[in-house]
């Protein structure tokens, strides 16, 4: 499957189908809304989604797509892949076995023909509880052995370097909650998608940026690391990259300016490839839908809207119109490993 992904490449990996919400990020999923689409007896949406008053909901299933289970073997040319855009890999109803199983093939597609994968969870504390644990990288070489391909170690200080681990944030509660998981977790890059971004986020709160700092005591540490010698990832504490888009489709909910410029200047300090996305669906105006740095649309008639402190007027365009220019220049850095 081609992938239209910008911060990915062309390859679309999804050996997993179906998905339930666990926050707001996930009010106005495409995945969940393609899949109700599809959701008709026969169709292969069908027992994953369904079609409701409100719109497409999630069943709850949740199953591997095993004649996929391959698929990035069959790409023969190195490619970047984003394993599985319309599902979580740490989602509950996977079993243990069937995501190690699934990570088994991730390392041998990385080992094998160089790809490296993307792995994106709003999950975060399944994943750090799984790849953490012994029994976990246990069934993962087991696998290995049994696909013939060549044996597989684990090493915490040096797990698989062409494999991403990233978590999605779209907002402060969601950041807090969710990458202190993603820094506990062995990965050679760590990664957080702020899409579609719902509000400010400050890295350097609680289990964001200050933690880290104190922590590694260094300034070059405060959300990244330097790459070795060699151009090999180094496996430390910090995060690598960050991703910022606006919410497309649509119910979408237009992104303040001022947060996506806040996590922008706060990747420039700390030397933290930045990527912006998309505006999404709505862009700043002139005039339009009044937009409130805590998220709010005030009623302009109560009030003098224009004397509000970071106010923006906010119009809806669509994704295309809107584009991927924050003040001016696209915003496309990757993790010094990509380089």
């Amino acid at each position: 499957m081609a992938s239209k992904i910008e911060w990915t490449g062309r390859s679309d990996w999804n050996p997993i189908r179906g998905c339930t919400r666990v926050s707001e990020g996930c009010r106005n999923c495409y995945a969940e809304r393609m899949a109700g689409r599809f959701s008709e007896p026969g169709m292969w949406g069908h027992g994953i989604a369904e079609r409701t008053p409100a719109g497409a909901r999630w069943t709850g299933r949740v199953a591997v797509q095993w004649d996929r289970l391959d698929l990035p073997m069959r790409w023969r040319k190195p490619a970047l892949i984003f394993a599985s855009s319309t599902a979580d890999w740490f989602h509950a109803a996977l079993t243990l076995d069937e995501i190690a199983t699934l990570y088994a093939m991730a390392v041998s597609a990385t080992v094998e023909h160089g790809h490296t994968i993307q792995i994106l969870t709003k999950r975060a504390a399944r994943m750090r509880e799984l790849l953490n644990s012994d029994e976990f990288w246990r069934v993962v070489a087991r696998r290995r052995c049994d696909w013939a391909w060549s044996a597989f170690h684990y090493d915490a200080a040096s797990p698989p370097t062409r494999i991403w681990l990233g978590i999605s944030a779209e907002d402060q509660r969601c950041a807090d909650e969710r990458i202190p998981h993603l820094l506990a977790t062995p990965a050679a890059v760590r990664f957080v998608s702020c899409e579609p971004l719902l509000g400010p986020i400050n890295l350097r709160s609680v289990g964001g940026l200050n933690a880290i700092a104190d922590r590694d005591d260094r300034l070059d540490h405060a959300i990244g690391r330097s790459p070795s010698t060699d151009g090999a990832p180094v496996s430390g504490s910090g995060l690598d990259w960050v991703i910022v888009g606006g919410e497309s489709g649509p119910q979408a909910r237009p992104m303040h300016p001022d947060w996506a410029r806040d996590l922008r200047d706060q990747c420039a300090a700390a030397g933290v490839p930045f990527f912006f996305k998309q505006w999404g669906e709505w862009m700043s105006s002139v005039a339009g839908t009044p937009l409130l740095p805590d998220g709010t649309s005030p009623d302009p008639s109560r009030w003098n809207a224009a004397d509000a402190p970071g106010l923006e007027w906010m119009v809806r365009v669509g994704k295309a119109r809107a584009g991927r220019r924050l003040d001016g220049r696209e915003h496309n850095e990757m993790p010094e490993v990509m380089r």
